[in-house]
């Protein structure tokens, strides 16, 4: 499952999120919109804030989709 996806599902804010996996909420942002993947400890603490429902996979995929999308974006200019 996409962090999104979770956040949104479980009605939980970025910021208590952040609290939780014990982020910034700068930090989750750039997660959320696949800027940055998480160190391996971050991503396991993820992982148990979210009861593994989100997993590395999860996170590995926002962000290559979204390296495409800015690819594509920087080709069409």
């Amino acid at each position: 499952m996409q962090l999104r996806a979770y956040l949104t599902e479980h009605n939980v804010s970025v910021a208590a999120f952040a609290v939780a996996a014990g982020v910034s909420v700068q930090a989750v942002h750039r997660y959320l919109n696949g800027e940055r993947m998480p160190r391996p400890a971050v991503i396991e603490r993820i992982r148990i804030a979210t009861g593994g429902q989100v997993s590395a996979n999860d996170l590995a995929a926002s962000v290559t989709s979204s390296y495409g999308l800015r690819s594509q974006q920087a080709e069409a200019a």
